[in-house]
């Protein structure tokens, strides 16, 4: 499934909605944490690769269709 383009606020919004919380930020990073202990980093840019946010979906178990309908 291609993923359309998102900012990392959308991303970071969608992400506190499903539980997560930031922890850490430097640069243009953000790392968060899930109360059962999955992480995720991911680029807070205008613009956030398609391919860099489903590869950081997948490696902390995110299906792709949960995160969409998180997605405002």
């Amino acid at each position: 499934m291609k993923l359309p383009l998102f900012s990392g606020k959308q991303v970071l919004a969608a992400l506190v909605r499903m539980g997560f919380v930031e922890i850490h930020r430097k640069g243009s990073h953000v790392k968060m944490l899930h109360a059962d202990g999955r992480k995720i980093v991911f680029p807070y840019h205008d613009e956030v690769d398609r391919y860099t946010l489903k590869g950081a979906l997948t490696d902390a178990e995110i299906d792709i269709e949960v995160f969409l309908s998180n997605i405002r």
